[in-house]
């Protein structure tokens, strides 16, 4: 890691202007601080308010930017068929494709992310020392750590199923010219860290909301345990995932949304939401779209987005009517625009739009939540692990509440290999474009049965995961490139 580079100057600490109250401002970025300055800085409850406020700001910028959530989440596994002509850039990760002439090296390129966790970690390491009668709330103390520690973990799980081996770094570089270079952990390594900040941030966060306007978009206890039971899925831990994933569903409090409501859901903070990212245009938290020129959203159109006549991201038809084979499923009519009818169907579950110009409606925002984790994510991946363990008449019932919200009928078939199928699929049905079918279907083992287009001998020899910026390298000589990218860039 080119940590001279990462740490020229520490992240900036991001002020809210009372990020707790039921109108919070847009997040405005602070002048970088220097050692002394941060010194003076952690010395009260809203010093460490506002600098848990401009984690969550980093992090969803680094979700947001360039649309990575969706590039490294969901086009490799097949979903979308990118319009080269439009977005030549992102048409060919589609196929797999994560080199090449036209793949911008930002893919590769892990450094914003530490700059998150430089953020993170300063909080780790300073919050501690504030006295708890400096906050205004005795709680709060133990809430900004333990969410410090969920966005700490979150983040390297994250970027491990990115990249795979990765620098692991537990404290922030307060003195620039101090900053060492640190080689890339084993993934195994990183994950055996985000479990045990998963059990320092459960000690220190609660199940719901003492502020109702912070649903789902601060991380509580049912956040944490959700993260939790991801990675214990991914190192395939099934029986530790069916546990914790169990102990979110009995206890967390979170309930289904009916299938009337489905687009509560996604404009954010519904009864099932667990955490999410706040993208609220009434805050001045909207993201400009596609239609705007360069921005967040480039798979809607008109009638969705006036005056946007192209679509840079059409749904892969193939795709799509294959996995949705029974048309009465509620999910195709509200997530889809055209699906079936043409090869330019629109993906319109996120298409909570406004105009910032009014009536001219030429700056279109987009006023969506983005989903990290929810409900029906934790009841699927809770089957898939009862599944796994051979215990099919537990996981049955789990999969068809999310079938029944749906509106198709129950599963009927077969336990075993053929019962974990249904459950895929209906993982891939459910979170359609919501950053998780690249993911598993790399855990599952089945991306080749999903996108023919990727390439066997890469998937095979461990390139699903992304190579790494040579620009990287040039200060760092404890960095390696990824095995199975070495000599292709």
């Amino acid at each position: 890691m080119q940590n001279a580079y990462i740490n020229r100057k520490l992240v900036a600490v991001f002020l809210l202007v009372l990020l707790g109250s039921s109108s919070c401002k847009k997040i405005l970025d602070l002048q970088p601080h220097n050692s002394t300055f941060t010194d003076a800085y952690f010395k009260t409850g809203q010093d460490a308010n506002t600098a848990i406020a401009g984690a969550y700001a980093l992090l969803r910028s680094v979700l947001l930017n360039n649309y990575s959530w969706h590039v490294y989440g969901d086009l490799p596994s097949g979903e979308y068929s990118v319009n080269g002509g439009l977005d030549a850039f992102n048409q060919p990760i589609c196929n797999g494709q994560f080199i090449g002439l036209n793949v911008g090296p930002w893919e590769w390129n892990w450094q914003n992310y530490y700059q998150v966790l430089q953020q993170v970690n300063l909080i780790i390491a300073r919050v501690p020392e504030i006295p708890a009668s400096a906050f205004t709330n005795p709680d709060l103390k133990n809430q900004i750590i333990g969410e410090a520690y969920f966005l700490r973990a979150y983040v390297y799980f994250y970027m491990s199923r990115i990249w795979g081996d990765i620098p692991l770094k537990l404290a922030p570089d307060l003195d620039v010219s101090q900053a060492q270079t640190i080689a890339r952990s084993p993934a195994t390594t990183i994950w055996a860290q985000c479990l045990a900040d998963c059990q320092t941030a459960e000690s220190n966060l609660v199940f719901g909301y003492a502020d109702l306007s912070q649903t789902a978009v601060r991380a509580n206890r049912g956040s944490v345990l959700a993260l939790r039971a991801h990675i214990q899925a991914w190192k395939h831990d099934y029986s530790a995932c069916e546990k914790t994933a169990d102990t979110l569903i009995r206890q967390g409090g979170y309930q289904l949304e009916d299938s009337a409501h489905y687009a509560q859901v996604f404009v954010g903070k519904s009864r099932e939401g667990i955490f999410e990212i706040n993208v609220n245009y009434g805050q001045n938290e909207g993201i400009a779209t596609a239609g705007n020129g360069g921005g967040y959203l480039p798979t809607l159109a008109r009638p969705f987005i006036a005056n946007q006549g192209s679509l840079n991201w059409p749904i892969n038809h193939d795709y799509v009517i294959n996995l949705y084979s029974d048309t009465a499923d509620i999910r195709y009519a509200k997530f889809f625009y055209q699906a079936y009818t043409s090869n330019q169907g629109q993906t319109i579950k996120y298409a909570n739009i406004y105009y910032a110009d009014g009536s001219s409606q030429g700056d279109p925002r987009l006023s969506n939540n983005l989903n990290i984790f929810r409900l029906p994510d934790i009841m699927l991946l809770r089957a898939e692990a009862l599944n796994k363990l051979g215990r099919d008449g537990e996981a049955l019932p789990l999969l068809n509440a999310v079938k029944e919200r749906a509106g198709i009928a129950d599963y009927t078939g077969a336990g075993g290999t053929d019962m974990g199928r249904e459950i895929l699929e209906e993982r891939l049905r459910e979170f359609f474009f919501e950053g998780q079918a690249y993911y598993d279907l790399i855990r599952t083992g089945l991306l080749l049965d999903y996108n023919e287009n990727f390439s066997p001998d890469q998937y095979y020899n461990g390139g699903w995961v992304w190579p790494i910026d040579p620009s990287m390298f040039k200060d760092d000589f404890t960095l390696v490139q990824t095995k199975y990218w070495q000599g292709k860039l």
